[in-house]
């Protein structure tokens, strides 16, 4: 659909060239091509971030199978377009694009707000998901509202969302601070260890941001996706009931320090599902498979090729 050019950053880290798919509007993706009869591996990333948070684990997931990952609407290089930016217009935009596709059943890795779309995706439509890998997914909590998650996290979160003020307040301080000191600040923020980051990652975020972090439709897509999961944990008996209903095996990945998402969120969610796995990594926060890749790939790798097996059996 347009050509974008590899920048010195992607090279370094060995990023395939930009792709573009219509699903309603134009979709951003990139695919790491793997064995032509193995699974497919649909990456999905989290608020406010993009398919380069996979960029460090979608190599080794190729290993077994084709890898694509998308920028969901308003975010990473896919314009909102008339599109909304919520968990449930996200849903349909990546059936749309399994669809457009033509992935057939795909295993679905999904990370925070990623994690969340996925979950719903295998609700609505099961048939179309193998299996789930969650990290750090933003489970619902197990009590009644959104106070249950750490309160700085929760006013940041009610602040972003408001619908008029929102935009404008993220704006502001997506200018005030610059590409550099905006994604520094988001790494201390929900990482363990922001030091643990591979370094070329870091600046092939920075320059991502720095293309259009500070623009009005990428501030109103944050502030769209922010309302929504603010409804879902002021309201979450309905997530709580999509989320058990769910019968696609998952592996639930959690960091221990993840500042978002408390552990417990994760652990009340697994214990209704006896195909779920759940592992929790020592040391790591919010984003585990930039955190910690090489520990995040050998568990999922090592998850989904028993899946596979009991599957086939």
């Amino acid at each position: 659909m347009r050509t974008v050019p590899i920048s010195a950053a992607e090279q370094a880290l060995g990023i395939p060239e930009s792709r573009w798919v219509d699903v309603g509007g134009p979709v951003h993706y990139r695919e790491w091509e793997g064995p032509p009869d193995g699974p497919v591996s649909v990456l999905v990333h989290g608020l406010g971030g993009s398919l380069l948070n996979w960029a460090l684990v979608a190599p080794g997931l190729a290993r077994r199978g084709r890898v694509l990952a998308l920028d969901l609407a308003g975010f990473g290089r896919t314009p909102r377009d008339g599109r909304v930016a919520g968990i449930g217009p996200s849903r349909r935009l990546l059936s749309g694009f399994i669809d457009r596709m033509d992935l057939g059943s795909v295993d679905l890795v999904g990370n925070s707000m990623g994690g969340v779309v996925a979950l719903a995706q295998a609700a609505h439509e099961p048939a179309s998901v193998r299996s789930l890998v969650l990290a750090d997914a933003a489970f619902p909590p197990p009590g009644a509202s959104l106070l249950t998650v750490p309160p700085s996290v929760a006013v940041g979160f009610l602040a972003a969302a408001t619908r008029r003020a929102g935009p404008a307040i993220l704006q502001q301080r997506a200018r005030r601070l610059g590409p550099e000191a905006l994604v520094w600040g988001t790494l201390e923020y929900c990482t363990g260890d922001p030091a643990s980051i591979d370094p070329r990652l870091v600046v092939a975020t920075i320059e991502a941001v720095a293309q259009h972090g500070d623009d009005r439709e990428v501030a109103e897509a944050f502030a769209e996706a922010s309302r929504s999961i603010v409804r879902a944990f002021l309201f979450p008996r309905r997530y709580r009931a999509l989320v058990r209903a769910i019968r696609t095996p998952a592996l639930v990945v959690h960091g221990a320090a993840d500042p978002l998402v408390p552990v417990r969120n994760a652990w009340n969610a697994v214990r209704f599902h006896s195909n779920w796995s759940m592992v929790v990594m020592p040391g790591v926060g919010h984003l585990p498979m930039m955190e910690a890749p090489a520990r995040f790939l050998d568990l999922a790798l090592g998850w989904l090729a028993d899946t596979g097996q009991n599957d086939r059996g």
